[in-house]
């Protein structure tokens, strides 16, 4: 699994093709950094159910300032940790093991603030628990913050979700993946349809 651009471009990560997690394949990878073109650079990024961390750790090759890493599997934190050494990163990398909905509680209570958000809950998460968690970012998201949202794209549920407080400005699928982009309804929006 090779970073697709940036600082790292071409640099594999670490990854157990026997583990249970389902890393972003690197074209829908390469497709979400295109979609979100300028608006990276010098940001605070947050990845939910991080598994690998292939999302933020893309970030961070195209000049993300920080990741937040969050997974409850003690699978993917070893991974992420041995990513993050492998990348020279420690610096810059934060690491949660913990659920998303607890991590999401503590970071709010610290007040912590994401101007990016990539969230790829397990295919079988369900509608509302994604909603639930959704939610919760909006309290954690700066406002002029963009949220990505990985699902399976065929699950009619997602079809045209509205989310309160975030207007859906990008959408595309890439076979059995759908990729959201949100932004919140009261910030002007940073990238164009």
């Amino acid at each position: 699994m090779r970073i697709t651009g940036g600082i790292f471009k071409g640099k594999i990560l670490f990854y157990k093709k026997n583990s249970r997690l389902r890393p972003t394949q690197s074209i829908v990878r390469e497709a979400i950094f295109n979609m979100l073109a300028g608006n990276i650079e010098g940001k605070n990024v947050a990845d939910f159910f991080a598994g690998t961390g292939a999302l933020g750790f893309e970030a961070l090759s195209r000049g993300a300032s920080s990741v937040t890493f969050v997974d409850s599997s003690a699978d993917a934190i070893r991974i992420l940790e041995k990513n993050t050494e492998l990348l020279n990163l420690t610096e810059r990398v934060k690491i949660m093991r913990t659920g998303v909905e607890s991590a999401i509680r503590k970071l709010a209570n610290q007040s912590n603030r994401f101007g990016l958000i990539f969230a790829d809950p397990p295919y079988g998460s369900g509608y509302t628990r994604i909603k639930k968690i959704i939610s919760g970012i909006e309290m954690i998201l700066k406002d002029d913050g963009i949220f990505v949202l990985e699902t399976p794209s065929k699950t009619k549920e997602y079809d045209s979700m509205d989310i309160d407080g975030f207007e859906r400005i990008k959408e595309k699928r890439y076979g059995s993946t759908r990729i959201q982009i949100y932004q919140k309804k009261r910030a002007t929006r940073s990238l164009s349809r």
